[in-house]
């Protein structure tokens, strides 16, 4: 019999596994039990997907909502008027790049953009699907290096992480990018990038050229979001470049003023007297104001240098000069100034209109890097300032300690590259996923198939071992039923018969409307009485409950039931308890403990009651005992209560005793044989 369900219970969770579809990437739990327990190719995807996310902890990710509201260049859409549902044919877009002069690069990075348009829009807009990159020395591209030609089959879409493209040992002014199929979404096909950045040691050299600088086929100009010049502004979805170690401090914060006009400043020594080539502001967060990204970033700002012997900025030369109107915040993008290699040892960064606090304003900043060719001079670097909030977090030396507000700061061409690496591992993940998707698919088709034959097989054999089960097991179990039956019909037939009975007399009695109600309660009384024996009889039906633990249990809560307004004690020896009853003594021993209850209820005016189950080798004993009125035994009395209590004591072959006087209470002891006689007479 155990076998047989064993083999049903294993059909059954086959069956529900086929006809079932993986909730998630690798399927829901169930689910992934049996694929993973019958397919050792499922176990071996697993793995490897457990493999390559574990590689993921070990690179850097980007944080959210960095990109500021310059989200970078879009070129116009391709065939505006084409008819909804056909997608035009798309066409080639061009962009290009001048450094200015030739110089050496390492690599190109697209930087993809982030702008949520619609459906199917978001990260990786406008990302061309096939491309090539080219390097020249002369604007035409008549004689021309190609870095990367994925003009032959679609590239897939990057989505927010960079694409790096090597060039080594590459030295040239212009870059070109030639976009030969498009993006398309909507019926429309565009070309956009977040950023374009050629990189040269730590260095974006791209970063902060002048628009000029950048021609295209065409660009559909709408600033501040969209324009040539957002393409070399420094600004997109990577941010600052930040390794995967935490920041330990914040950076530097001037002290509040409650007017936004009040300057503020911050100098930088660099030790000694460099050639300049980049400035780099890289903006703040506060702890106390999360959301904020680019906490503290003055809306107008300028950036002075001065030499060796200039300390006091008599004849500071002036880099960057956002003091007459207001700037957009750069959120955590670092905001980059040229410089064309002038020899400095000051930088003094002054904000000439602060940011709002809450209901002040101050000037704050994470990092303030300078390079003189490709390494930060500033790193360590002493710092002074007008005035400087100083705390654990903030503090004019966290301005040049090579950190963010959350991460230690790293070289741009190792954060690309581990960016790139890890858009490469995503896309493996999820290929993995998909040909787990598949495999699992597979996997429960068969299971479906052959769950079917296994449930056939199980319940032909649970039929056959049922069938040749014990006869006195099956003489049983039809005498129980007919037990149950007789219960059912006695207790809920009379109970509803009274139902029905007084609901048609509280119906017509149209002149005594009092006297209806109280025949409506009554009832609801009764109505209560038959849901509580329908509640006995579905505990005689349940087969856990077969000790005499469990039946006092039953009790107790019959106790408290019908003597809620009567303090009693309830208790049960330990041996006892532990000790198997049948079925049908249990019955008989509740129904003689609710008779019992019920005449102390009604006869007794009890002011207390207890109530203990012991028992020995030979005898289950029940012990009732009220603090009542008592009665004389040797009187007559009507009723059949004490007649059908002793019948029960009968039934089950024990006896029933009876200690009562008037005044003095009354305690019925009823014990029963743990097996009591095999065939005894109905009730």
């Amino acid at each position: 019999m155990r076998f047989a369900l064993r083999s049903l219970a294993l059909a059954v969770l086959l069956l529900a596994a086929g006809g079932c579809t993986p909730s998630g990437d690798e399927g829901s739990g169930g689910i992934r039990v049996v694929t993973d327990y019958l397919s050792s190719e499922i176990r071996e995807l697993d793995g490897r997907i457990a493999a390559r996310r574990e590689e993921l902890t070990a690179l850097p990710d980007l944080f959210r909502n960095q990109q500021s509201d310059r989200i970078g260049y879009h070129s116009k859409p391709s065939d505006p008027q084409a008819q909804p549902g056909v997608v035009p044919r798309p066409d080639t877009r061009t962009i290009r790049v001048d450094l200015g002069v030739k110089q050496r690069i390492d690599s190109v990075v697209l930087v993809p953009a982030d702008y949520a348009s619609g459906p199917d829009t978001g990260e990786g807009y406008g990302f061309p699907v096939r491309f090539r990159v080219e390097v020249s020395d002369d604007p035409g591209f008549e004689e021309s290096r190609v870095l990367a030609d994925h003009t032959g089959e679609d590239f897939p879409n990057p989505r927010r992480f960079p694409v790096v493209i090597p060039a080594e040992e590459v030295h040239t002014r212009y870059v070109r990018l030639t976009a030969t199929d498009l993006w398309t979404s909507g019926g429309r096909s565009l070309l956009a990038l977040g950023e374009l950045m050629v990189l040269r040691g730590g260095r974006n050299i791209a970063a902060g050229l002048p628009t000029e600088a950048v021609r295209a086929t065409d660009s559909d100009e709408a600033p501040p979001t969209w324009g040539r010049a957002n393409l070399v502004d420094g600004q997109s979805v990577l941010g600052a470049p930040q390794g995967i170690q935490q920041a330990a401090t914040r950076g530097f914060q001037s002290l509040p003023e409650k007017k936004a006009d009040v300057p503020s400043w911050v100098m930088v020594d660099l030790g000694r007297e460099v050639p300049l080539h980049e400035i780099r502001l890289l903006p703040a967060r506060s702890g106390e104001f999360p959301a904020r990204r680019g906490f503290g970033f003055p809306l107008r700002y300028k950036v002075e240098i001065a030499g060796e012997a200039d300390a006091s900025f008599a004849q500071a030369v002036v880099v960057d000069d956002h003091s007459r109107y207001d700037m957009l915040n750069p959120r955590e993008n670092p905001v980059s100034i040229r410089v064309p290699g002038t020899p400095a040892r000051f930088v003094k960064v002054t904000a000439t209109r602060r940011a709002e606090r809450l209901d002040d304003y101050v000037f704050a900043l994470a990092e303030l890097q300078v390079f003189s060719g490709g390494e930060n001079v500033a790193a360590s670097a002493s710092v002074s300032a007008q005035n400087s909030l100083e705390n654990a977090e903030w503090s004019t030396k966290h301005l040049t300690d090579s950190q963010t507000s959350l991460r230690v700061l790293i070289p741009w061409p190792e954060y690309t590259a581990a960016l790139e690496k890890r858009r490469v591992i995503e896309a493996s993940i999820r290929d993995l996923v998909a040909r787990r998707r598949s495999v699992t698919d597979r996997v429960l088709r068969l299971t479906l198939q052959w769950s079917s034959i296994a449930i056939a097989v199980a319940v032909a054999g649970t039929l056959i071992h049922i069938w040749r089960s014990r006869r006195a097991r099956r003489r049983e179990l039809a005498a129980l039923r007919r037990r149950l039956a007789q219960d059912i019909h006695d207790e809920i037939g009379s109970g509803l018969g009274t139902i029905s009975l007084l609901s048609q007399m509280g119906g017509g009695n149209d002149a005594h409307p009092e006297d209806a109600r109280e025949e409506f309660n009554e009832i609801h009384r009764l109505s209560r009485a038959v849901t509580e024996s329908l509640r006995d009889i579905v505990w005689f039906i349940r087969p856990e409950t077969r000790t005499v633990g469990d039946l006092a249990q039953r009790l107790k809560e019959t106790s408290a039931s019908m003597l809620a307004g009567i303090p009693h004690e309830f208790t049960a020896d330990a041996p006892a308890t532990q000790r198997d009853l049948p079925l049908e003594p249990k019955r008989q021993i509740l129904l003689f403990f609710k008779e019992a209850l019920h005449n102390i209820l009604r006869h007794s005016a009890a002011t207390k009651a207890e109530i203990r189950i012991t028992g020995d080798e030979k005898y289950f004993r029940l012990l009732i005992r009220d603090y009542g009125c008592g009665f004389d035994p040797a009187e007559s009395r009507s009723g059949a209560g004490l007649t059908g209590m002793k019948q029960r004591a009968k039934t089950l072959g024990g006896r029933l005793s009876i200690d009562t006087a008037r005044g003095c209470g009354t305690s019925l002891t009823l014990e029963v044989p743990w097996r009591p006689p095999r065939k005894s007479p109905s009730r």
